[in-house]
Formats: structure tokens, sequence, C-alpha cells
């Protein structure tokens, strides 16, 4: 089958961030299938600037193994604010469409949001073209961004509702990403016949326990004879970093040192925040690409995932919390819901409150202390994640409902 996926923030191994659509593009055309991906040219994590003027930037074809890759305009300074992302999503929704329009008729659209505004047009392009669209739901928008306080304005927030809406009701079917999505669609009302939940995957033959790749990280950084208690990536409203730096803020231990990597627009926050207390148990460094992660994990001893304490996060799972438990290494979770009762189910980290950076802090000194416990908990983790969550699936299960609906007509 020919399949078009559309996705802002499409990018390989060699870039930070997650890889996930990169990953089902290379399988999908791996076997067999006609892939073109129509994405934005700034990468989620990605700061550096286009080197060449917007004009000459209106449409990039690439090639990428045996994928086809056009790259339309989108404005570069989202990391900045949330009105450089706001424009940056709808710079995408202007110039995707017609990224789309020069793609040989697919038989199936993949559509990957957030950002939302760009899946509407894409949409009417399908419609035009009898084209079906599979939407898929990396999270919830706008309520996630009403949530956390982020998005206040009554008029956008009609629009955006009203957006999703029309997607929920027009495309093909919906992919959720957890049960919570789903959960969430189907009580406001959508068939639940329409809905799938593909969880994300872990490619397991690149995040994997490695202890070599470990020593050589921290023989690198400096960090031999160190207890390092690792964040890996995003720094946004969401990920609720405040109570690391508290946490930081109350540990007495000289030993343990906090390394957060990654980028996001609340990152100069955080290293304002460090500088302001004087901390030099934290250590802030750049992103580093995918291929890169699996010794930065391995060379932790205890890994941090945090979100926000609001209501629909507890349908969340975030990406890295899987990442550090295929590297097996014990997990500090500080989210509540679907992402706690995963860590839970496998025995391989322990929960604190969201906000409790107290908790946060005893929890380190009780883990730090106990090397036979932290051991059989990342022993734990990445089996669950082999068992649970190999990424081989994840992927065999978007080809199958993919080609439901171009060989079955699935629809509603």
């Amino acid at each position: 089958m020919k399949v078009a996926i559309i996705y802002q923030y499409y990018q390989g191994h060699s870039s930070p961030g997650h890889s996930l659509v990169y990953e089902l593009a290379q399988h999908l055309a791996a076997e067999g299938h006609e892939v073109t991906v129509v994405s934005g040219q700034t990468g989620y994590m990605q700061r550096d600037q286009p080197l060449l003027p917007w004009y000459r930037r209106l449409i990039v074809r690439e090639v990428d193994g045996i994928v086809n890759i056009i790259r339309t305009y989108t404005y570069s300074e989202l990391h900045r604010s949330y009105i450089g992302r706001l424009i940056s999503f709808l710079s995408f929704s202007f110039t995707a469409p017609i990224g789309l329009l020069l793609v040989k008729k697919p038989d199936v659209v993949l559509a990957s949001s957030p950002p939302i505004f760009p899946m509407l047009p894409i949409w009417i392009v399908c419609k035009l073209r009898r084209i079906p669209m599979v939407l898929e739901v990396r999270d919830l928008w706008p309520e996630s961004a009403i949530q956390m306080g982020i998005l206040r304005n009554r008029t956008l927030i009609s629009l955006m509702s009203w957006i999703e809406g029309v997607l929920y009701d027009k495309a093909n079917r919906v992919v959720a990403l957890t049960r919570g999505i789903r959960d969430n669609i189907s009580g406001r009302g959508w068939s639940e016949k329409k809905l799938a939940v593909i969880t994300c995957g872990v490619d397991t033959h690149m995040l994997y326990p490695d202890t070599e790749a470990g020593i050589d990280v921290r023989r690198n950084f400096g960090w031999e004879g160190r207890n390092v208690i690792l964040y890996f990536g995003a720094m946004g409203e969401a990920n609720n970093l405040d109570v690391v730096i508290d946490a930081a803020m109350k540990c007495n231990d000289k030993n343990t040192l906090f390394v957060l990597i990654g980028d996001g627009m609340k990152r100069p926050y955080i290293e304002r925040r460090i500088a302001e207390l004087n901390l030099n148990n934290v250590q802030v460094l750049a992103p580093v690409s995918k291929s890169l992660a699996r010794g930065f994990i391995n060379a932790a001893d205890l890994c941090l995932v945090t979100l926000q304490a609001i209501p629909l996060f507890k349908g969340a799972i975030p990406t890295k919390l899987l990442d550090y438990m295929a590297c097996g290494k014990p997990v500090l979770c500080g989210v509540e819901g679907e992402a706690a009762e995963i860590v839970a189910e496998a025995q391989a980290g322990i929960m604190f409150h969201p906000n409790d950076s107290h908790q946060l802090e005893s929890r380190i000194a009780e883990m730090m202390s106990n090397k036979e416990l932290r051991d059989h908990m990342g022993c734990n983790g990445a089996h669950y994640i082999r068992t649970n969550f190999d990424a081989a699936r994840s992927r065999a299960a978007m080809t199958t409902l993919l080609e439901s609906v171009v060989f079955d007509g699935s629809s509603t």
C-alpha cells in the first residue's frame, strides 16, 4: 500500500527526542509499502536555526533510506515562547496540505497529533482526494493545555475543541497511544469501534542494559563515584521539573548528582533557578541524539520521570519511562495513573507524589542505600519492556490497522 504520514517533527536517531514515527515509517517501507512523510523543518528539541531563507525552504525533498520525505516551511522560533510555538503550528497548517497534495495519491494517510491545527486542513485534502485518514492521538489537545493553565483564551479553546471534534468524527480510525486517551475520547461519546490503542514501543535493539556504555559516559563527564540521578527528555511546562530542583536543594548527600538532559521552553528558567539557588549538585546538559541515549541512561543509578499532577496526565505514558526501563534502570516515578501502574506492575521502581520534593529526596536516599534492590528493579523493568512494550509489536499493530482501512474499508 501507499502510505503518507503527516507529522511535524519527523526525525531519525541522529536527532534528540523520540523517533517513533521515524521507526514506523522505516518499518513500513522495509515491509514493502511505499512511504512518504510530510514533515516540518524544525525538531521538537532542536534549536538550530535554518541556514536558508524562508522562500528557499517552502518545499524541501529528501530521501531517508527508502522513505521519501517532503519537508514544508515551518516557523523556526517555536522554542522561545508559547506564541512562537503557536505560530509554528499555524505555519505547518498552511504548508503541510501543500506537501500532501504533492504526494502521488496514497492509499491511506496517517496523521499524528499534536499539534492539532494542521490536522484539519490535512483532513480536508483527504476528503477532496478521497483518501482515508487515520488520526493518531499522542496527547489530548486542547484539554492538556487547559489543565496546565497554558491555554485560557476562550475563542482559541472553542476553535481547538471544534477541530478536535471534527477530526474524531471524520477520521476513519482514531489511534490512541494509551488507554487513558482512548477512555477520554470514548467517554465523550465517540464509538469505541472507531478507537484503537497502540502504545509506544521501545526498540530493544537500541535501548538495553549496557554497562560498558554507561561506564564510558561516566568517565567522559567526570561522574565516576557519583550517585547519578538522571532526567532525560523535554523541559516544558508539563514536565514539572521544579520538583527535581527542589529535591536537589534538599539533598544533603554531596556525592549525589542530579543530571538533566534535554531542552524545551522551561530550560532557561530551570538554569536560572539553579544559578539563583547556587546548586552545585545539578548539571543541565544539551539534548543528545537517540543513538547516544543508551549510554547516558546506563550511566545513571536512578532515573526520573515527572509530569504535572493534572487529571489528564493520569492517562499518560511518557516514552522516557519506557526507555529507562528498557535500559534496566530503576525508576523514580512522579506520574500518577497509567505510568505508575506500569512501574508497580513491573516492580521496576517506586513512586513519589508529583509535587512532593521532600518525598522525592527521601525516595532517592532510600534507593541509593540498597544497590541490590536497584539492580532487581532494573532487571524487572527490562524484562517487562521486552514482554509488553517491544516496538515490533506496536509497528505490526499499526501496519495491520492501516491495512484494514485500505483493504477492508474499515471505518464508521
